[in-house]
């Protein structure tokens, strides 16, 4: 039986959680958009360095309606119906800017 090694990763400021699944797909499909997403962060260079946004699919972020949702964390805010352009500024506002698009959020980590 081998050892396992201890895994390493890249710092990251902020989280992008993807919802991938069939029912949550809406104008653009949900892989779509997740990998226009890679694109967007790297033109805007929140790819790499202090900046770095990682981005995950997932499967079902149970919401399961009026998708494709989009899951910021660590501020725990979720955008619904995401479009190309919405996810613009959504990566200029809220991942550049620090301003959540409060038009587009169905719910917020309140918490502190």
């Amino acid at each position: 039986m081998s050892e396992s090694r201890k895994p390493t990763m890249e710092a990251y400021q902020r989280h992008v959680l993807v919802c991938i699944g069939e029912k949550c797909n809406g104008s653009i499909n949900g892989l779509d958009l997740f990998n226009k997403l890679k694109e967007k962060l790297a033109d805007a260079g929140l790819d790499k360095g202090k900046a770095r946004i990682l981005r995950n699919k997932a499967v079902c972020l149970g919401i399961c309606q009026s998708g494709p949702i989009l899951c910021i964390q660590p501020e725990g805010v979720w955008y619904y119906n995401i479009t190309e352009d919405k996810l613009d500024r959504i990566i200029n506002e809220h991942l550049v800017a620090g301003n959540p698009v409060h038009e587009w959020i169905f719910h917020e980590n309140t918490q502190s």
